[in-house]
């Protein structure tokens, strides 16, 4: 039988012990508790498979135990014992989550069968879980790009996310940084737990520690009810720390704990919890020049920064551009139900010779309001913030209204044809520049002499 880990909650000794033994016979790691409430004190901290309870047990009764568990939102299994009087509690039981239950005296055999069920059910919807999350990540993991700079940090994304080792992501903000974290939680062994988002400049100081790690009923004015925080929700997911240059120095001690100890207690409570949730980090500051200033500690920067990946800023790979903006117009046509059929001819190179600022969040909301204004299926330089229309204004590349794929073409045309031009004609150097290979530009070049000859026109700066 599988090796799992296991809860008794029995308060009738002879039968807690003797259970305790038949299981660490059959491979399984067991633990036991004579009280309901220490139970769940174990169920929030210690990560079990299965749970197998009495009905009947001081602290908090099975159906009570029941009852928080799915409160919770606690990805385990709990079969019941019960005698003959209590039966059609524990079938109300069934009706509400409960994996099994079994009348006293307990068929050994029988358990053991229903408890490697149980195993294989979760197993299936942990399996699911994941499916699902693989339909789901076309929409939230692909990394659009054609530079060089940003093929090397998706590889290096690509590694760090087969390993468990944090990952500290730096970049301007609006260049990504959240997308990233996404795809290397989504390319990695935890791809069907969850990823779990959390803005470290949006909170204060005591909310944020509330909001990472729960907090207790009645440990500040307004807590009503006890909280499940993030590292809880996680479960073996990601935890995502946006902004982590935001937290404060008591709060960084905390999150050292996490990462090296795997441990962290609830606000107001001082009991130890346990988490395998793996942690990246983000910021748009350099945590080493605060670490030196005293406003980040050290040796949380040295823990985070195990893995560092630093996203380029868009003015830094234009040639990302044009997928860019041919995905944005993708997803935001398909969002407002319109048909973009075409780009007036100066649109590309506008945006194109933009600095963008805002970095790829502000190109995303200039595409955007590109579709709500574009009228007839084209996008014109009027569809734009007049920042970046004006910059199209001036351009020379005269031609016939086209497709978005032609216009895309014409401006990688163009723009390799100015490369070649200010370097010369020397095409390693004008390679390097645009972050490609010297024979994907061969290529390139080729292709486009081909195009012009048949069509008996120049191929400027290609001959």
């Amino acid at each position: 039988m599988n090796s799992g880990r296991l809860l008794i909650v029995e308060d009738d000794k002879v039968v807690a012990v003797s259970l305790k033994m038949f299981l660490e016979n059959l491979n399984f790691q067991v633990d036991s508790t004579a009280n309901g409430a220490h139970a769940w004190e174990l169920i929030q901290s210690q990560g079990y498979e299965i749970i197998l309870s009495d009905i009947n047990v001081p602290g908090l009764q099975g159906k009570e135990i029941l009852k928080l568990i799915r409160q919770h939102g606690i990805d385990v299994e709990l079969i019941l014992f019960t005698g003959y009087g209590s039966v059609s509690d524990a079938v109300e039981c069934i009706k509400r989550g409960a994996y099994d239950y079994f009348t006293k005296p307990i068929d050994n055999e029988r358990l053991s069968l229903s408890i490697r069920h149980a195993l294989e059910h979760k197993a299936l919807r942990d399996e699911n879980r994941g499916l699902r999350y693989e339909l789901d990540k076309s929409s939230l993991n692909h990394v659009y790009f054609r530079s060089k700079s940003m093929e090397l940090l998706v590889q290096k994304a690509r590694i760090a996310a087969e390993t468990e080792a944090t990952v500290l992501i730096t970049g301007g903000s609006g260049t990504g940084k959240t997308l990233l974290a996404k795809y290397i939680h989504g390319c990695s062994k935890k791809a069907g737990q969850p990823f779990v988002e959390v803005s470290c400049g949006a909170l204060s100081e005591g909310l944020l520690e509330s909001e990472l790690f729960g907090h207790r009923k009645g440990s500040f004015t307004g807590a009503d009810r006890d909280k499940k925080g993030r590292f809880e929700a996680a479960r073996d997911g990601t935890v995502f720390l946006d902004d982590i240059n935001s937290a404060s120095i008591g709060l960084q001690a905390k999150l050292l704990k996490v990462i090296e100890e795997k441990t962290f207690e609830r606000v107001g409570d001082t009991r130890q919890m346990y988490t395998s949730a793996r942690v990246i980090a983000a910021t748009n500051k350099d945590l080493r020049e605060l670490s030196k200033k005293g406003l980040f500690r050290e040796d949380l920067f040295h823990r985070l920064n195990v893995v560092s990946l630093a996203i380029p800023r868009l003015s830094e790979r234009k040639e990302d551009v044009p997928i860019l903006v041919q995905q944005f117009l993708q997803k935001f046509s398909r969002k407002h139900k319109r048909n973009i059929k075409k780009f007036d001819e100066w649109v590309l190179p506008a945006l194109c010779h933009y600095n963008w600022p805002g970095n790829v969040r502000e190109l995303e909301n200039v595409m955007e309001r590109a579709v709500i204004f574009c009228r007839d299926g084209e996008v014109r330089l009027s569809d734009l913030p007049e920042e970046i229309s004006g910059l199209g204004k001036g351009l020379d590349l005269k031609g016939p209204n086209m497709h978005l794929s032609d216009a895309v073409q014409k401006f990688e045309h163009h723009l390799i044809s100015q490369a070649l031009e200010l370097n010369r004609g020397n095409r390693d150097k004008t390679a390097r520049d645009l972050g490609i290979s010297r024979a994907t530009l061969f290529n390139k070049m080729k292709k486009w002499t081909f195009a012009a000859k048949s069509e008996n026109v120049g191929a400027t700066g290609f001959e």
